[in-house]
């Protein structure tokens, strides 16, 4: 009898421990899906962000583009929200509301606005990849991880709030006050790319990004240098993905320490 019972016990305590190891793998799947699929999100509104710009700055129509990208967003957001736990679904349907408002009379904003809609978003995709980075690195207990990311963190934070500025003030760059501003941007964003550089050498070692530091330079540096407000827009995409891939890197290091690498990001064909 008294073995039996031992048995019993020891069944009991081994399936207790099957069920939470189950319990525990698909959590760490769940978390990894949530941030593959934002990841997607996040460069599929950077494409939808290029497409409407061009729509706004030439006479090329995108209309064939947005279509395909609007649908790609919907898919992506669709899997996402399937994907996340019931209580944590409508933070995700809020991001979706704001991907198909993407798509809404894009033709009739200012290049500006755009720029400024398509910003709010990306930087709401971000912070959602973030809450799920942070409460993967709680629950794994790995403190020296979880600081590291932290300072990361808050730097990408911070240069995606300096670009942001900067794109705003391109509009008025042909006053002075708000040439005066372009420039105090342009240095502010260069010292930041600096700092990331410390994060992610490679991401900010790329030809795009070593052009766009370039130019940084000579718009703080030098007075005479002449620049087109397509051209100051077009240097912002190089450093707005420039930040993306720092983030990104970090991403794709704290997946693989805690679970698995991320995929490659997929391209919209």
């Amino acid at each position: 009898m008294f073995v039996l019972i031992s048995m019993l016990i020891s069944i009991g305590i081994l399936a207790v421990l099957l069920y939470l190891s189950k319990q525990r793998q698909n959590s760490l799947q769940r978390k990894y899906e949530l941030l593959v699929d934002l990841r997607q999100l996040l460069h599929q509104c950077r494409q939808h962000r290029s497409a409407t710009h061009l729509g706004l700055t030439s006479e090329h129509n995108p209309k064939s583009e947005l279509s395909h990208l609007q649908d790609a967003l919907m898919e992506t957001s669709n899997h996402l929200i399937a994907t996340a736990q019931f209580e944590n679904k409508p933070m995700y349907r809020i991001l979706q509301l704001k991907l198909k408002a993407l798509d809404k009379e894009w033709s009739d904003r200012s290049v500006a606005r755009n720029q400024m809609i398509h910003g709010k978003t990306i930087r709401h995709c971000l912070f959602l990849m973030d809450e799920i980075a942070m409460a993967w690195l709680a629950e794994s207990g790995r403190d020296d991880l979880s600081d590291e990311y932290h300072l990361n963190w808050q730097q990408v934070v911070d240069s995606m709030e300096v670009l942001t500025q900067l794109r705003i003030s391109i509009q008025d760059m042909h006053r002075e006050d708000g040439a005066l501003r372009v420039k105090y941007y342009c240095d502010k964003m260069r010292r930041k790319l600096n700092q990331l550089a410390l994060i992610s050498p490679l991401s900010i070692a790329s030809p795009g990004c070593s052009k766009a530091m370039h130019m940084l330079g000579e718009l703080t540096d030098n007075p005479a240098y002449d620049i087109s407000v397509e051209q100051l827009y077009a240097m912002t995409s190089d450093v707005s993905l420039s930040i993306a891939n720092v983030y990104d890197q970090m991403l794709s290091e704290l997946t693989e320490t805690l679970y698995l690498p991320l995929p490659k990001v997929a391209i919209a064909a």
